[in-house]
């Protein structure tokens, strides 16, 4: 078994997400029933850390969207619609220049671990800018909310229509 893989991502609006604990039991709760605890998420300032119990369960998780998980799903319960949509900013308050968030990694092979979240991040939208910085730090900068959307999608259909 390789060694565990720990992500931080960080918010550079400081609001970007919100009522974070609140997807985070929910998440945390379903990976420790579901799948032996094979990812912990735990919030910190101005953010949250990705733990995984090791690259495997990181590479399983960091699957490329497929077209059918960033579909709203239509007639569902309007609470299970909203639930993943609440984590992020709402429309309202989206910027116009777009929001930038950071992510770190602290634990993990840098050099497999950037590929496949560069990978993720383009299936959820090829708009999404990346950078990724000399300490192999990668930024990403989403341009609308749109994008968001397509995420909390993506979530739902993971959790509530499909087996992950």
């Amino acid at each position: 078994m390789e060694d565990q893989v720990i992500l931080q991502i960080s918010d550079f609006y400081k609001f970007f997400f919100v009522n974070p604990g609140l997807i985070f039991g929910y998440l945390n709760d379903f990976f420790e029933k579901k799948y032996n605890s094979m990812q912990y998420i735990e919030e910190i300032e101005n953010g949250f850390l990705f733990v995984f119990k090791d690259f495997e369960s990181f590479k399983f998780r960091a699957k490329p969207l497929i077209k059918s998980d960033l579909i709203e799903i239509k007639g569902n319960n309007n609470d299970q619609s909203n639930f993943f949509q609440k984590f992020f900013i709402p429309k309202e308050k989206f910027p116009k220049e777009g929001v930038k968030l950071e992510i770190k990694i602290i634990s993990g092979d840098k050099l497999k671990i950037i590929p496949l979240l560069k990978n993720f991040i383009h299936s959820v939208s090829k708009n999404i800018k990346i950078e990724i910085d000399e300490e192999q730090n990668l930024y990403f900068k989403i341009q609308n909310f749109d994008d968001i959307k397509k995420y909390a999608n993506s979530l739902m259909n993971r959790f509530y229509k499909t087996k992950i």
